[in-house]
């Protein structure tokens, strides 16, 4: 087997070579940080070989169109440079040491595909060390930071969970507008900033995003890039649908029937709810008790508020009572102050 150096892999495959290992999202982060401070070593660089992407390009390219040509020059890590300005965090950059855990592997297909004419393709950002994709809308924007319970401030996407606690994150850290589906991204006068392809932006500047771009809020490294065709991935396979809480990172799985009610459960007032959210303490105290539900029909779920006191929002904007809309891999609802992250798990396969 051919053996490629990890160390100069260029950085996107290096970042897909991990994002598709059978790690747990802490994991991943630790192996990236140690190739980015230096730190990597022997096991790990053999367990990436194992899944390396070049080999992989290799092999296809071998079945489709026989030997392969000679590797390029290895160039060193392209893509994103790291932004050395000082950071001003709430606490130390510094995981936890934990022996390495292999956990299911979770495909994801990320082929490209071509629009129709007239269509627009959606894109979304995804968080390097978590996984967490963040669905962006066509038209609107998105605020991008963290929630403050004390001063009651609700992003509309919250990273907290991303960051490891580590507030590098500040509360409107970022603001993305979207416009026929291009996306400007611009800082909000954050504590640590925000960089584009290493290139850090001043307050009120406003750049293009572009596919394959990376983005860095803070200690938050995330991609730019074109969505997966959702369905297409998930037809015929084993999956569960769930809901991430973003600042607890509390996991709430869709049980298997065709409503599902949120909000927060009162047995002394006769509600019961399939999705108790009461359970995130503060963080649900502006979810209504019946705030809203959730159908399946032909495989997609549809949310819709149920008249809510404080509203729901779906990617930055609220929805009409009444309107039934549909929840893609990605997309983030807004209950009040508790927002959830919609996702599917992909089961493995019983070999």
């Amino acid at each position: 087997m051919k053996v490629y150096d990890c160390r100069q892999c260029p950085k996107k495959k290096m970042i897909r070579c991990i994002d598709q290992s059978p790690c747990l999202p802490e994991e991943k982060a630790e192996i990236w940080k140690a190739f980015l401070t230096g730190q990597d070593t022997e096991a790990i660089r053999q367990f990436l070989q194992e899944r390396c992407i070049l080999r992989q390009e290799d092999e296809e390219r071998a079945l489709f169109q026989g030997p392969a040509p000679a590797p390029e020059e290895a160039t060193g890590p392209r893509g994103i440079q790291l932004v050395t300005r000082p950071l001003t965090i709430g606490q130390a950059d510094v995981m936890p040491g934990r022996p390495m855990v292999t956990a299911p592997l979770q495909e994801e297909l990320e082929e490209a595909e071509q629009a129709e004419p007239g269509e627009v393709l959606p894109c979304s950002l995804v968080v390097v060390s978590t996984g967490h994709r963040i669905s962006l809308p066509a038209e609107g924007e998105l605020v991008l930071g963290r929630i403050d319970l004390d001063l009651g401030f609700i992003p509309d996407v919250d990273l907290t969970s991303d960051t490891q606690g580590v507030h590098s994150i500040s509360r409107r850290h970022a603001r993305i507008a979207a416009f026929r589906g291009q996306h400007l991204i611009e800082d909000l006068g954050s504590t640590n900033g925000t960089a584009v392809n290493g290139c850090p932006l001043r307050q009120g500047q406003r750049v293009l995003l572009q596919p394959g771009d990376h983005i860095t809020l803070g200690l938050c490294e995330m991609t730019y890039n074109r969505t997966p065709r959702w369905l297409g991935i998930y037809r015929g396979r084993p999956s569960r649908a769930f809901f991430l809480v973003t600042f607890s990172g509390h996991r709430y799985y869709l049980p298997p029937q065709p409503e599902i009610i949120l909000g927060r459960s009162d047995p002394g007032k006769g509600v019961v709810v399939d999705i108790d959210l009461g359970q995130e303490g503060r963080l649900a105290g502006r979810t209504s008790w019946r705030h809203a539900r959730v159908i399946e029909e032909g495989g997609l779920h549809l949310v819709e508020d149920l008249g809510s006191t404080h509203g729901t929002r779906l990617n930055g904007s609220f929805l009409e009572a009444g309107e039934l809309v549909p929840l893609h891999p990605g997309d983030h609802l807004c209950l009040g102050s508790c927002i959830l992250y919609y996702n599917f798990e992909v089961q493995p396969e019983k070999g």
